[in-house]
């Protein structure tokens, strides 16, 4: 999914509906078989969740660029996690990668600043 501003990752998030338990499982054993609109539903379902995330660190620059990392971050959290299974949610393990994302992307904009300043 390409933005070309923060608003109009903004404006698709809020129109993204969650899903429930056990529509996650129907898509996530659609997504096994090779379903690419599964995968893309449970991806969407979870955007609000990323827009959140980067409304939080609305204070670094480059909230696009954040939004796209916390995508990246979103796409491959859905890719590795076993829906399937009973113990974790996957809001908490999306949660947990999200935070980590954020805070990668920080040191990076850091660091940036700091070879252009030098």
């Amino acid at each position: 999914m390409a933005y070309i501003t923060v608003e109009d990752f903004y404006n698709d998030a809020v129109s993204c509906r969650r899903l429930t338990r056990d529509e996650e499982k129907e898509y996530a054993g659609m997504m096994k078989n090779g379903d690419d609109n599964a995968r893309r539903q449970l991806i969407r379902s979870y955007m609000p969740m990323v827009m959140s995330y980067v409304i939080k660190a609305s204070h670094i620059n480059g909230r696009l660029g954040l939004a796209m990392h916390c995508m990246d971050t979103l796409e491959k959290a859905v890719d590795h996690f076993d829906f399937l299974q009973d113990s974790e949610s996957f809001s908490h393990h999306l949660s947990w990668h999200l935070r980590n994302a954020v805070a990668k992307y920080r040191v990076e904009q850091h660091m940036e600043k700091r070879q252009v300043s030098e």
